[in-house]
């Protein structure tokens, strides 16, 4: 009987291939048509922009198909005072209504995001507590454009996460959220181990099914490559899995949204949508209940935008990229 095992297996890891392997053959990529070359791609709060040359337009799916409308510019809030200058307010609706990076410094040179300046602190604002702050320490920038307000527990409070870099050891994941009425760094990944390596977040659900909401991170995007799931339980980080061949960032660029999350291959569990280390082929992974690429669809050119997902009242999605050529490209099951 025990012989029998490995052929079974077998038996069964051919059927399940075969059978998101024909998920995966619905998934296309589509040119969009556009009057010009595609610039940006920018989501606010929800409202997707594609800028092509000096103007925006909004971008509409229809009958499985994506069309281009003229659309308003970006509404930016103001930089707060001290805030980085470059940087994104985030808005939240529970415990942390607003969050942004602020105390511009210098003192780590890398400028991996396009110039030298990084943030020394986080500001949020609390209902209850009102502004509260928190300090990266004089060993450390937080190495970011935005903090991200995540709920990493079912009817939890919210939290944030950011990259936090050391200026001798490089850069770390950290998990912000409230203890004892004070804003604290509650878990962090272990430092890469030198200066001048950055990771970036790619998106936070539960990937692989169990319950435990995961965060999704590219290590030294551009020149490793190693994608990380690390899983938030009882308040720790527990790294789950890794995956090579992924990036979500260009060198110099400030664009950090280069990733999307949607249920692709129709089980119910989140997937995770993040380019090639080439960025030539946009990667479509799923962790349950192991990593596993359902999808590989090339692309003519690399990705440079934010990846928006697109969606319409019948509840059908679609991706949206700028590729480095300018054209727009769609991903639709």
């Amino acid at each position: 009987m025990t012989a029998l095992l490995p052929t079974l297996a077998l038996a069964a890891a051919s059927i399940w291939s075969a059978s998101y392997a024909a998920q995966a053959q619905q998934l296309r990529i589509q040119t969009v048509a556009t009057p010009g070359l595609v610039t940006a791609i920018e989501d606010h709060h929800g409202n997707i922009r594609v800028r092509i040359g000096e103007t925006w337009s909004s971008p509409i799916l229809h009958n499985g198909a994506i069309s281009l409308a003229p659309g308003e510019a970006p509404q930016r809030e103001a930089t707060p005072p001290n805030g980085l200058p470059d940087g994104r307010i985030s808005r939240g609706n529970r415990n942390i209504r607003r969050a942004w990076l602020a105390e511009p410094t210098t003192r780590y040179a890398h400028a991996v995001l396009g110039d030298a300046i990084e943030s020394g602190q986080i500001i949020l604002e609390n209902p209850e507590l009102g502004r509260v702050e928190l300090t990266a320490g004089q060993d450390a920038v937080f190495e970011d454009l935005e903090p991200r307000i995540v709920q990493l527990e079912s009817g939890g409070k919210d939290h944030v996460i950011v990259v936090k870099s050391y200026l001798a050891r490089g850069s770390s994941l950290a998990v912000i959220g409230e203890r004892d009425k004070t804003l604290q760094i509650l878990a962090e990944t272990p430092p890469i181990g030198i200066p001048n390596r950055w990771l970036n977040p790619a998106g936070v659900a539960d990937y692989d099914g169990d319950g435990y909401i995961d965060i999704a991170a590219v290590m030294m995007p551009h020149a490793v490559g190693r994608l990380e799931l690390w899983s938030w339980q009882n308040g720790t980080l527990v790294r789950k899995f890794q995956v090579p061949d992924t990036s979500n960032h260009a060198i110099g660029s400030r664009v950090l949204r280069m990733s999307a999350t949607a249920d692709f291959d129709g089980d119910g569990t989140p997937d995770l949508a993040i380019p090639s280390f080439d960025r030539r082929a946009l990667r479509i992974i799923a962790f349950k209940p192991m990593p596993r690429e359902i999808a590989r669809l090339k692309v003519p050119a690399r990705i440079t935008t934010e990846i928006a997902t697109i969606k319409n009242s019948s509840g059908s999605f679609a991706l949206l990229m700028g590729l480095e050529n300018g054209a727009a490209v769609a991903v639709r099951p």
